[in-house]
């Protein structure tokens, strides 16, 4: 499957693919004199759309996908060779270069911190371009910038710029670890995404402690009438949360490590 097409039904297996279906289901409906099913369809548009757009629902589904890995704190990191950051961080980067980073640019500030603390003796920036940006710049190149910026000297930045989702990630950054000889690897990503990448390297012939990073939620949660009020940003952490789960399930079918 490409990675357009992959893209693509992801999009038509979230919230916003389901309501926009039922959408042309409706005006389907509308167009032959069915207004009574018609209705009850848009109804059925609503809830999904309220439900989903519930922050209530957001956090609960956020937290569990990172309850897997909790925080761990620098010091109690263990020392490795090597910090392996997976990409996700960057976004289009420009020309000339301007500050795009996403919400998940705490993978590349973990990986600085853990080789200025002294746990790595080098970091590999996984991550090639990204075409669906157009960026030319593959984003393993623009975090090893980052890493550098952030106090992690030039010479200890590996790259790898061709791989473009998990699995790539997983398989080509086994070949380099293989080649170096490393034996003890810190995988850096996302809390959410750390279950999906595990096993992915563990696929690759490749064993990882984790260090998870970017958590969404933090602490216990006070509930609040808010918490169920329609949000957009609930929306995007709903429909994060539904594509990671989506993820493990489709890796899980392809024998990819998922699950």
């Amino acid at each position: 499957m490409s990675i357009y097409l992959s893209k693509i039904v992801a999009l038509l297996a979230l919230p916003l693919g389901w309501v926009l279906l039922a959408g042309v289901v409706a005006l389907g409906l509308l167009a032959a004199r069915r207004r009574r099913p018609a209705g009850v369809v848009i109804a059925l548009q609503l809830v999904v759309l309220w439900v989903c757009a519930m922050p209530w629902l957001d956090q609960r589904l956020t937290g569990w996908l990172e309850a897997d890995y909790p925080p761990v704190a620098l010091e109690a990191t263990p020392v490795a060779e090597v910090a392996v950051v997976l990409g996700g961080a960057v976004g289009r980067v420009g020309d000339p270069p301007t500050e795009n980073l996403s919400g998940s640019s705490d993978r590349v500030l973990r990986a600085a911190r853990l080789y200025r603390a002294g746990k790595v003796e080098r970091v590999l920036a996984v991550g090639g371009s990204q075409p669906w940006l157009g960026n030319p710049v593959p984003e393993a190149e623009a975090m090893r910038d980052l890493l550098v910026e952030w106090g992690v000297p030039a010479e200890r930045v590996l790259t790898e710029t061709a791989s473009w989702n998990t699995r790539e990630n997983a398989r080509y950054a086994a070949a380099i670890i293989r080649a170096r000889g490393w034996t003890r690897v810190l995988l850096v990503t996302s809390a959410t995404h750390m279950r999906r990448a595990v096993a992915a390297f563990r696929a690759a012939g490749i064993e990882v402690i984790p260090s998870a990073t970017d958590y969404a939620v933090v602490g216990p949660q006070p509930l609040d009438v808010l918490d169920f009020l329609p949000d957009a940003g609930a929306l995007g952490g709903v429909s994060f949360a539904l594509r990671e789960l989506l993820g493990r399930a489709y890796y899980w079918l392809r024998g990819w490590g998922g699950g």
